[in-house]
């Protein structure tokens, strides 16, 4: 039997040929273990990710229980504990109105200090040089050690630049306001007193029974304590750790800034699971698409307040980026790919063989082709082979009566486009708004008549300049940084300032967005919106105006309504008589100065106390009367 015969097909032909070669087995083989190698590639990876990521929570771990730990060692000393303790004894015998005034006075004192880089005198020196000398041992790991009392004042601190009332800190009340004795450690956060990144590490000073907490002794931790922790774990190139919060706010990171990071929802379900493990993500926070991260939670401990890290839990993830992580496997494919040239190559030859038997009629197909294509559309291909490509060749014939019909229908269609194009251009350059499009290098490919009018520059010297060069000198880089953002994300807005041709400011908001190639390449052209927005600007400067003058006369009328009070106070302590205010309910509510000359009572003494504890007992009758 002839294997091409006139009365095969030309699907049968193309099957055998297929056969012949073997092309859909060597296909599936080559699809299968490049699968599986995938597979094994990403479950070692991800294993090891996850090992990793343990490894860099235990380092965040042992950071912040050691500070933990000297803070312990720092309350549990006699001494401190005795400061502490005579600290609290200030209070005894006094109101709740009386200790708040007793905080306030000393807060002002410290507050007015003349050299705020120095204690005061009233700050216990012998406490204070010890806590300065276990500071040094820490500085670099420590910004400062304060100790309050059990009113949040201040006891002893190892820095001066601090404040003296703590009453009203989260620490502060975790500790002492819940009275349970638990340890307190803060989200990281930014102190503009120490111009750093901080955490604190907070812990009770309990009476010796073990049960009463009387003060907190405080360790303020730099970040860069951590920051090395993380930064120490690295993979590869591009492998690194990061420290994140279980609401998926990236807390330090060895390669960007934490606010640069795009953490996206599926990234924090994944990473926030209550044990350590790895999953393939779609986006890792750093551009990487379906990248495998290792996660592992920060575990510090039973005893830490309910509030501590702002009511969240801390995260150590590992990422690195997918090309250097499938790296193995693309030099995998490059030998399967030399392999499957030289399978080509074998292919190549028998098709030549194969092929010689089924080009002819195709051949003639194609010359057909080519002259209805060039208009002889009363041109006939003849073509007998008894297939496919006889049934062809009448298709094309049928083809050419139809384009012969239809060709009066298509210019017609055509001059309707035209006409549809052209509305649409005036359209755009005829906009109310100002359109341009610029290229990857920033120089402008088209810009409509509106902004031209509005610029007051010819086309031609338009289509010769950069985006940058029509804004005022000092604002290029803000221009620049649009456009990287345009790159990296496709889509920008900013607001600027244009020049015109007259060197004229116009304010402008921008709205741009990208055309990248189509098979991912790099960026072809971006298209910009442009509205004139000086009006807006004039109406937002003037709006500011306004509140700043609305401002500065509420602070000019309550300047005048605090000297007016002192004015009061001052007759009211100077009155050669005793005064005192006694409200409605029969309770004094305020003494003048003559009275505790007088009668001896200091002002906190008698202020809340009945009037009638003042009078003896045979005038009271008389005195209810008044």
């Amino acid at each position: 039997m002839k294997l091409w015969s006139r009365s095969h097909s030309l699907q049968h032909k193309i099957i055998t040929a297929i056969v012949m070669v073997g092309l859909l087995p060597l296909t599936f083989s080559l699809v299968l273990t490049y699968l599986e190698e995938r597979r094994a590639l990403r479950d070692t990876t991800g294993a090891n990710f996850k090992e990793i990521a343990v490894e860099a929570s235990r380092r965040v771990e042992m950071q912040v229980t050691r500070g933990i730990n000297e803070a312990q060692q720092l309350a549990s000393m006699p001494f401190l504990r005795t400061a502490v303790t005579e600290a609290n004894r200030s209070y005894t015998g006094k109101g709740e109105a009386g200790v708040q005034s007793m905080i306030k006075d000393w807060q002002q004192r410290w507050r007015e200090r003349e050299r705020h880089n120095e204690f005061p005198l009233f700050i216990n020196r012998i406490v204070t040089n010890h806590l300065i000398r276990w500071h040094d041992i820490r500085r670099s790991d420590y910004v400062g050690i304060l100790v309050t009392d059990n009113r949040g004042a201040l006891v002893v601190s190892s820095i001066p630049q601090v404040e003296y009332y703590y009453g009203k800190t989260p620490w502060w009340q975790a500790i002492v306001d819940e009275g349970r004795g638990q340890q307190y450690v803060s989200d990281i956060y930014f102190d503009p007193s120490f111009g750093t990144h901080v955490l604190n590490v907070s812990v009770p000073i309990l009476e010796e029974n073990q049960r009463t907490v009387i003060g907190v002794v405080t360790v303020l931790l730099r970040r860069d304590t951590l920051f090395q922790s993380i930064s120490d774990v690295t993979i590869g190139a591009t492998g690194h750790a990061m420290l994140m919060n279980s609401d998926g706010t990236l807390l330090i990171c060895p390669l960007q800034a934490p606010e640069e990071h795009i953490v996206v929802p599926a990234l924090v379900r994944e990473v926030t699971r209550p044990e350590a493990g790895w999953g393939v993500v779609p986006e890792d926070s750093h551009g990487g698409r379906n990248s495998i991260v290792g996660f592992a939670p920060v575990h510090l401990g039973d005893r830490l307040a309910p509030s501590s890290l702002a009511g969240k839990r801390w995260l150590a993830v590992v990422r690195q980026d997918p090309q250097e992580t499938y790296a193995p496997l693309n030099q995998l494919l490059i030998k399967v790919a030399a392999y499957g040239a030289v399978v080509m190559a074998v292919l190549w030859g028998t098709g030549a063989v194969v092929a010689r038997r089924i080009m002819k009629p195709i051949r003639i197909l194609h010359e057909g082709a080519q002259r209805i294509g060039a208009g002889s559309l009363d041109h006939q291909v003849a073509v007998h082979t008894g297939d496919e490509i006889e049934q062809l060749a009448e298709a094309f014939n049928r083809m050419a009566a139809n384009l012969q019909q239809s060709f009066g229908q298509l210019e017609q269609r055509m001059a309707d486009i035209r006409r549809l194009e052209e509305k649409y251009r005036d359209l755009i350059e005829n906009s109310p708004e100002m359109i341009h499009q610029i290229n990857k290098a920033g120089q402008f490919v088209h810009v409509n008549q509106t902004e031209l009018g509005k610029l007051g520059y010819a086309l031609d010297d338009m289509l010769r300049m950069h985006l940058w060069d029509i804004v005022p000198r000092g604002k290029e880089p803000g221009i620049l940084a649009h456009l990287e953002q345009l790159v990296s994300q496709g889509r920008s807005t900013i607001e600027t300032v244009f020049l015109t041709r007259a060197g004229m400011p116009i304010d402008v908001e921008i709205h741009s967005t990208a055309l990248f190639e189509a098979d991912g390449g790099g960026l072809v052209y971006s298209r910009a919106f442009v509205r004139d927005i000086t009006q807006r600007k004039l109406l937002e400067q003037k709006v500011q105006r306004y509140t700043t003058q609305l401002e500065q006369e509420v602070a000019e009328r309550t300047r005048q309504l605090s000297q007016s009070q002192q004015r009061y106070k001052a007759l009211f302590d100077l009155a050669a008589d005793s005064v005192f205010m006694v409200a409605p309910t029969g309770l004094i509510v305020a003494v003048n100065r003559r009275e505790e000359q007088v009668f001896g009572y200091a002002e906190g003494d008698v202020v809340g106390r009945p009037f009638l504890d003042m009078v003896r007992p045979s005038y009271h009758q008389a005195t209810e009367g008044l």
